[in-house]
This record gives structure tokens, sequence and C-alpha cells, in this order.
């Protein structure tokens, strides 16, 4: 049957995208839309009964058109843009985001599983596995979600063990050669305990083909293993004890990436252009290897029909090591090389109040801390010298870096009735955090980079301490004016964190700050078959951290301002049973009030300093919109198809603050579509489904390397633009058997 998205379109992101959670039981068609619940403000509640802009996707609809991502999600979820570079995943909301890589930076986005905050953006490239629902909280979580939140937040849920035994077995062929195969099972193996197992695999040749008859390897491809196990313990009605044990590995060739321009040294010695956007021609054996694994443990205690006592802890664990070409092309310029481990463990403790009268209370104490070690070896192997003073030498940058960090808060967010329609919210929240950073840049005069068997010339060594606290309030109102009509306005900061500049030597930099007003609205009409939800928003964006010139350095410190104001809408009607259409867009001015930055040198050698004040920032379409539609027909003997496409446009993204084309992606429109058949007893499920089906050429990221520009052509030194080229045109074939 239709269900009910709160007025989310339907996306197609792995393969494709669009739609209904259930297709047996057409015959139970509803008359109207459905509600979802979702846990955006650490309680149960309808999306429709929030005063946050959220976007919910169920569990379902992710695993049946292969949604196995964040970057799957952002088609569907206004004013969400995501780029993937260096192993890093690069999350932003409204506008709000960073592109800062290092063990001491920290994202803008915080991204939660099940509860436990992931606190490097390598854990936001994990896979979906047997999940329940995500949820996007776009605008600055301050009180309830704190460090790191300044863009908004994302809470993925995986499935609990149910009360009853039930499960599936998944398999599905597409395009590159995909083959996966996921199954989980679970339910009660006593009146006390419940148990659920999930296990996936899935593999793929990449959709980019390596050319280069020589030597390299695939790219952009995955091979993909992911378990996870849970347990739950119901001594009584009021208790609930839930433990969760998973892990992930991921193997393979990184990605491709393409000149955008004609400054690379490359292009000089040699180097031919791909005959097509889907070709790459790697000469090294490049790879991207990655593992991850955790425990989690929940704990919800009703003391009595008030209050309630609740908390999460969770310990995580990620080793990563990756070599990049980072050139993009068969000849041996530049290459690039990454190690990480990082160890984490995280405890939050809450203490609810809500008796269903006027007043309800939240207080809560929250602690982090983050071991990590990271190395970036950056190999020269021709081009440009390592040293201007050594035109002839070749050789290898060494940095290696560590980072420790805690982070504590306590915080607090109460609601009261003024009146029957009306009710205040008053959130605060304190944090505090402390870093210790340990860093050194040196350089071997061999090609093996971190693998080098030579003690590194150290150039500088740098062991710094920091601690920052900040206090971040919420004021809210909301009116009920009718039951299925909700008014908000709310007033709310957001703090990121301070950090180091831990892939050179650098001192620190301090958080940043955003202040954020938003008026919306949730609404239903026409006996809930029309659902309308918008938002109007205005930040203050103060202390970002961005990469900039300073005192003759290159450094990320607290040199820029900004402002950003926009709107998004979220619009679906179900004008008959079994039709549904919807539209969701967001319209963005995100510009820089202050920021100065270099951007190479002047013909007479000083640095080129623009001034880049009115520029658009990154990762921040202008427009942003997607129509979907679903039609579901049910046949003669029960069972059921259902139709589905979507259309997304997104206006130009400039992938740096230079708002160069070089480094940009124009405006795009994406086409998707998809037929699923079910069975009439729900057990069976078949879905062909195609994505990007007008096979656009498009870029989701890009950058600029002064590592991989000739001198002569490049006398500016700005760098030579490279892209990194997203997925054409997909099919995929899956199945899915229940139980």
């Amino acid at each position: 049957m239709l269900r009910d998205q709160k007025g989310v379109t339907y996306t197609a992101a792995g393969i494709v995208g669009l739609g209904l959670s259930t297709l047996a039981g057409a015959q139970d068609l509803p008359g109207a839309l459905e509600e979802t619940v979702v846990t955006a403000t650490k309680r149960e509640a309808s999306a429709q009964d929030i005063a946050v802009s959220i976007t919910a996707i169920d569990g379902e609809s992710l695993a049946r058109y292969n949604q196995d991502t964040i970057e799957s999600i952002t088609a569907q979820t206004p004013s969400m843009a995501y780029s993937e570079a260096a192993g890093e995943a690069q999350i932003y909301l409204r506008g709000v985001g960073t592109n800062i890589f290092g063990i001491a930076a920290d994202p803008s986005v915080g991204v939660h599983m099940d509860g436990v905050y992931q606190g490097r953006t390598q854990l936001a490239l994990n896979q979906f596995l047997d999940i329940e629902r995500v949820e996007v909280l776009r605008g600055p979580q301050g009180t309830l979600y704190g460090r790191n939140t300044t863009a908004g937040a994302i809470n993925i849920l995986s499935r609990r063990p149910g009360d009853s035994w039930e499960g599936y077995v998944r398999g599905g062929i597409g395009s590159w050669d995909r083959r996966e195969l996921s199954a989980a099972a679970g339910g009660p193996i006593s009146d006390q305990f419940s148990v659920r197992i999930a296990a996936r695999h899935m593999q793929d040749d990449g959709y980019t083909e390596n050319i280069n008859p020589v030597a390299g390897v695939d790219v952009d491809d995955n091979d993909i293993q992911q378990v996870r196990g849970s347990v739950l313990f119901k001594p009584n009605d009021r208790v609930r004890l839930t433990l969760i044990a998973d892990g992930t590995q991921s193997e393979d060739g990184n990605t491709s990436v393409r000149p955008r321009d004609n400054l690379g040294a490359a292009e000089v010695l040699g180097a031919a252009p791909p005959p097509s956007f889907g070709n790459i021609r790697n000469d090294l054996q490049s790879f991207n290897e990655w593992e991850t694994s955790g425990l989690t443990a929940e704990l919800e205690w009703e003391l009595n029909d008030a209050w309630t006592i609740s908390g999460v802890s969770g310990y995580r664990d990620f080793n990563g090591e990756f070599l990049f070409n980072t050139d993009g092309t068969e000849i041996d310029i530049t290459r690039t090389q990454y190690a990480y481990d990082t160890d984490q463990q995280s405890h939050e403790l809450r203490l609810a109040f809500d008796d269903g009268g006027r007043f309800r209370a939240l207080v809560g104490a929250f602690y982090l801390k983050e071991d990590k070690e990271q190395a970036l070896g950056l190999v020269r192997a021709g081009g440009r010298p390592l040293f201007a003073s050594s035109p002839g030498s070749r050789g290898s940058f060494v940095i290696p870096s560590t980072n420790e960090t805690e982070a504590s808060a306590l915080f607090s967010e109460v609601t009261y009735g003024i009146t029957e329609r009306l009710d205040l919210s008053l959130g605060l929240r304190y944090s505090k955090e402390t870093k210790e950073d340990t860093s050194s840049v040196g350089a071997v005069f061999d090609l093996e980079g971190l693998n080098s068997s030579m003690d590194p010339l150290v150039f500088s060594n740098r062991d710094d301490k920091e601690s920052w606290s900040d206090t971040t309030p919420k004021v809210g109102f909301e009116y009920r004016a009718t039951a299925d009509l909700l008014l908000y306005l709310s007033w709310s900061e957001g703090f990121k964190s301070g950090g180091f500049n831990s892939l050179d030597a650098n001192p620190s930099y301090d958080p940043e700050e955003l202040s954020a007003w938003e008026a919306g609205i949730k609404s239903d009409w026409f006996d809930n078959r029309l659902r309308i939800n918008a938002s109007a928003f205005h930040y203050d964006y103060q202390d970002l951290q961005v990469s900039t010139f300073i005192n003759n350095l290159t450094l990320t410190t607290n040199a820029a301002e900004a402002t950003i104001y926009g709107m998004e809408g979220e619009l679906i009607a179900q004008p008959v049973p079994a039709l549904e259409v919807g539209l969701a867009f967001s319209l963005l001015d995100a510009e820089y009030d202050e920021f100065s930055d270099r951007l190479g040198n002047n013909p007479d050698g000083t640095p080129r300093v623009l001034d880049l004040s009115g520029n658009r920032m990154p990762n921040a379409p202008e427009m942003k919109a997607t129509l979907h539609a679903n039609y579901l027909h049910q046949l003669g003997d029960g069972s059921s198809l259902i139709l589905s496409g979507r259309y997304m446009y997104q206006s130009r993204v400039y992938f740096s603050q230079f708002n160069e084309n070089e480094v940009a992606q124009a405006s795009i429109g994406l086409v998707d579509a998809s037929l699923s058949w079910a069975s009439a007893n729900g057990l069976w499920e078949i879905t062909l489904a195609g994505r990007n089906l007008t096979d656009e050429d498009y870029f989701h990221t890009g950058v600029r390397f002064t590592s991989t520009s000739d001198a002569d052509r490049d006398p500016l030194g700005i760098g030579s633009a490279l892209g990194y080229p997203a997925a054409g045109r997909s099919w995929g074939l899956n199945f899915q058997r229940s139980f």
C-alpha cells in the first residue's frame, strides 16, 4: 500500500528511485497519506508533529532500490549535497559543510548510527545494512545533538529484534557486473530475549573502465562484506536493553579522476585524453581498503508513566589505507597515500519527563573520547620538482600525525504549553572539548612515500593541546492552528569544534558558530490526501574554518564570515488511492560576506590573494528540485505492479570557494525509473530499475592540485583542475523472498 514519506520524494539512488514501501495488499489501498514516526527529538513522535525540517526514508524503500549509502539519499533531500575525496565523506546541508582533511578536523553534519555519534568522516562511507529508517535533520542541532551539527544531523536506525520471527533474502544483479546478496532474520527466543542477525555482500566492477593496457586496476568498483547482530533483553514491560555488534570490510581500486584543463604535467609528457567520460587510463595499482567494527548498548527504563531514563554507549574502530592516482592519467606524475587508525568510545545518558500534560522536559549528559592516527604520503614522480630550489629532485612528502580528543556536554530542553495551541520550547547545551595533536612534516628522496625504508628529513614538528567550550541555546514556538496544521518559529545556535592543521605544522583554529532563524509550516489537507511542508531560514555564520593565506602561510583558520538564507518545500499528494505524486525543492543563497584566499602567485612571485566576498559557498546549489510519481496497479490474481519515476534538477555547483567553472558542475537533470511486482501474499517481490537513464556526464566533486600541474603551463601555480566523475546510466534487477 502507499506508505507515508512525510513529503519526501522517493529516490533512486543506488540503482533507482521511488516508492512504495509495500506492494502486497493492494486491495487495501488507503485513502490518505499515513504517518511516519521518527526519533529525531530523542523521543518518538510523528514527523508532522515536530518543529524540525526533516526528511525520513524507511528501510524497505532503501533496500529495494539499492540506496545503500548516505550519498544515495542526497537527491531526495532538499538542500543536501555530497562529495567524496581522499577517502572522506563531505556532507553539506543548506550550504554548510567542510572540505578540510585531517584527523583533527571535524564534519559539519553529525552522523549517528543507532544513537552513537560517528566521529570520523570516513565512518559516513559505511553502507546501509538492514535499516529501519534514515532521518535527515536540516538546520543546526546544537541542543540535543551538540558537537559538529552546525549544518544538521543524520540518524541511521537499524532494524531491531521483533516480537515474532520474520526475515528476508535479497539478491540482485546489474550494470558493471553488480552482484549482491543479503539476508536478515530475527525474533524471540524466550519471553525476555529476542535476537536479529543480518549480513550482506555486494560486489561490482565499477562504473569507470580502465583502458590502460600496461598496468592498473579497476576503479570505482566495490567489494563489501557486512554483518550485524543484535540482542533485545526485556526483563519486564518497563525495561529494554539492546546490544548491537557490527562490522564492515570494504576493498576497491579507489576512484577515477579526470583532468579538466590543460595545465597538467601529464599532458605535457604525452598523456592521452580518455576517449569517453566512462574511461580512464590508470597506471597505478591503486586501492582503497578499510574496515570498521563497533559495539552499541541502548537502555530504556520507564520509571513510571511520566519519567524515563534512557542512554546509549558505543565503541567504534576504523582502519583504512589507500593509494590514489592523483593526476588521473597513465603518466606517473604524483600519487597520494593515506593510512588511518581510529578508536572511539561515547556515552550519553538522558532523563525525560512527559506525563501527557502541558510540561515536557529532557536533561542529559554526553562524553566522547577519540584516539586517532593518520599518515599522509605525497609522492612526486614527475613534472614539478619536490623542492623549487632543486629542479631535478623527485621524492615524497611524509606527514604522520596523531590526535586525542575528549568532548563532554550537559544539555536540557523543556517544552511548556502556554495555551492549548501554543507551545514554548527552551533548550541549552554546554559543550567542552580538548584536543591534543602531534604532527611532523618530512621528506624522503625516493618514490615509496609511506612505504619508504629511508628515515625522513624532518622540516618541522608540532605538539599542541587546546581546549574550547561553548553554550548553544534554542528558543522555539509551535502553534497548532488545527489538528493538521503546525506553524513554528525558532532561533538556535550550532557549535563546531576547533581543530588543528594535522597535515602541516601550522597552529590550531577555533570553533565555528552559526546562529539560525527558521520559520516553517507542516500541514495535511483534504482528509490527508495532500501534504505541504515548507520552511524559510536565515543563518549568520561566523568564524568559518577555511583554508586561507595569512602571514605568508597557507593554513586552515577562522578567516571567513557568511550569510545564508533560503527556503525549502516538500509536497506530496494522493489524488486517487493508486497514484502518488510529489515535489521537493530548495532555494538557497549562500555567499561569503568576508573571505580572502590565495590562488597561486602573481607574475612577480608574490602571493596572489583574491577577495572572495560575494562568492557562492562550495556545494551550495542555488536551486534543487525533485519531482516523483508512483502508480500502483493490482492484477487479477491479487499481485500488484508499481511504476515509478523521478526527475531531479540541480543548478550549478561550485566545488571550491574560488567559483571557477573548471572546478564546478554545471546544472544537471537526472531521470530514474523502475517497475516492481509483488505477489499477492507479499512474500515475493521483483524490481527492475534504471538510474540516470539519459546517461548524463557529470562530476560529483572537483579539486585543483598544484602537485599535478606543469610549471610552464601553470606559471601562476594555481594547480591543474581535476574532476571526479559520477556514475552514468545503469540498470538493476533485484528480488526479495520474505518469510
